[in-house]
């Protein structure tokens, strides 16, 4: 009788032990093995399919998500640049408004005078501080050496007058041409004349001359037109005394006053003159 191989005998082993697996299996129930089946085929197809599918279908929700994000801040930064610009004009306009309002309060607390309203026209880079060019002229009754003022107070003197148009010599120029006839009110009431005639840009304020030296003149005292010589009535506002230089006597020299605060920028400007 021939003997068997050791390949043989390894084959027959693995037989019987696939045989004995396969009575274990066929002893359980049928209903175990569907569930077994189904458990396993599950986890399978969600490993390989379900997970990697729902995966990718969330990271495509997250950057689309991510991307509405982007562009609602994009949209917010535009609206917050559009509400800072509507801050902007609503703040101009405002000061337009009371730019305006208080012109019309000082031109109706002038009865007596001439007053024309009028917005400037131009104003030079170069002349900053010497001239302004305003909307009125010949036609609207302005003429020569009539005053100009803000909201704020007098800024300068008419100087050229055109058809529709009038150049302003402002206050603060280097070659102002006619004094400026004012009064300072003093703390007794009473008030002493002088003449503005000059700016001194390193001070930045006007060198007023008195007639009255001995007067007693400090600094915060206001200034205004005292309608002596001039083709403008008196009470004007001016400026404010800030210094007052004084000889080795004691005697007032010079009394050094403060422009305006709306001299630099300005839209709006009254012209004032006499009636008639």
């Amino acid at each position: 009788m021939r003997k068997f191989t050791r390949l043989q005998k390894i084959l027959s082993i693995l037989i019987c032990i696939s045989l004995i697996f396969s009575f274990i299996m066929l002893s359980l129930r049928q209903n175990s093995l569907s569930n077994l089946g189904y458990s396993a085929w599950t986890y399978i197809k969600y490993g390989l399919i379900d997970y990697p599918l729902k995966s990718l279908g969330n990271g495509i929700s997250d950057f689309a998500n991510l991307w509405h994000v982007y562009e609602d801040n994009e949209y917010l930064k535009e609206e917050l640049a559009q509400q800072r610009s509507y801050k902007t004009l609503y703040e101009e306009e405002r000061n337009k408004n009371e730019d305006l309002e208080k012109l019309l309060d000082i031109k109706n607390s002038l009865p007596d005078a001439l007053t024309i309203s009028c917005s400037v026209v131009s104003r030079s880079a170069s002349s900053w501080k010497q001239t302004v060019t305003i909307s009125a002229g010949k036609v609207q009754g302005v003429k020569p050496n009539m005053i100009v003022m803000t909201s704020e107070g007098a800024i300068g003197l008419i100087e050229e007058v055109q058809s529709a148009t009038s150049t302003v010599r402002l206050l603060t120029s280097e070659d102002l041409v006619n004094d400026i006839a004012i009064k300072i009110s003093l703390e007794d009431g009473s008030s002493v004349e002088g003449v503005l005639q000059s700016y001194d840009a390193k001070k930045g304020a006007y060198c007023v001359s008195l007639f009255d030296n001995d007067a007693t003149v400090s600094a915060g005292q206001s200034v205004a037109t005292s309608g002596s010589g001039g083709n403008y009535p008196s009470g004007l506002f001016v400026g404010t005394v800030v210094d007052v230089s004084k000889s080795d006597d004691a005697i007032i020299s010079t009394v050094y006053v403060s422009p305006v605060s709306n001299m630099k920028s300005f839209e709006y400007v009254l012209v004032i003159g006499n009636e008639g």
